[in-house]
């Protein structure tokens, strides 16, 4: 139909880049098009609160975001990444364990547990492709552990967020390019 067409060419970078949807069939790729909702953010505007109940999975399809636990940065996500919760079929969504926060503008693509529930009925074959294929790069989920994805940021990012956090983690080094560490408080200076 035009509007799954439509949907199609709107939702174009996500089904392109993430291989949970570009290796759904074809029937599957416009059924989703149509749930899929596409948000914009500016930047300082939140988009999931500490205690939210966790209840889609967000693709970062543009911009910056990032995750504040108790008002402290402790990662940063960019386009091609992933967050929210997985999701199993039979489990309750759990609490948001942090915030997210739009540190750029944003473009972000949204898709709620319900409407993959009834994807999943309709497909049923697109669950193990769920499974196996969907890459969260931050779980949002309370019931889990909150991964340090500080550790895997770029340098560059890394500098940024040293620049950004309280006095709660002053102490914490960060690697110059050259080898040698040095404190936040240099950092700050």
């Amino acid at each position: 139909t035009l509007k799954e067409d439509t949907s199609l060419f709107l939702h174009r970078i996500l089904f392109a880049e993430w291989p949970v949807f570009n290796e759904a069939s074809t029937g599957c790729r416009r059924a989703l098009s149509s749930l899929v909702e596409r948000h914009g953010f500016t930047p300082g505007d939140y988009i999931v609160h500490e205690e939210d109940c966790v209840d889609a999975v967000y693709f970062l399809v543009r911009g910056h975001v990032k995750i504040l636990k108790d008002g402290d940065v402790i990662g940063i996500l960019t386009m091609g990444d992933t967050f929210g919760e997985k999701w199993w079929p039979t489990a309750a969504s759990g609490k948001a364990n942090a915030d997210v926060q739009a540190m750029t503008y944003a473009e972000i693509e949204v898709l709620s547990h319900e409407d993959l529930k009834d994807i999943l009925v309709k497909f049923p074959d697109y669950w193990s492709m769920w499974e196996q294929k969907l890459d969260i790069t931050y779980e949002l989920d309370s019931r889990t552990d909150r991964h340090n994805i500080f550790e895997k940021l770029p340098e560059d990012l890394k500098i940024y967020v040293a620049s950004e956090r309280t006095p709660l983690y002053q102490g914490d080094q960060v690697e110059k390019t050259d080898g040698q560490e040095i404190t936040d408080e240099e950092l700050l200076r």
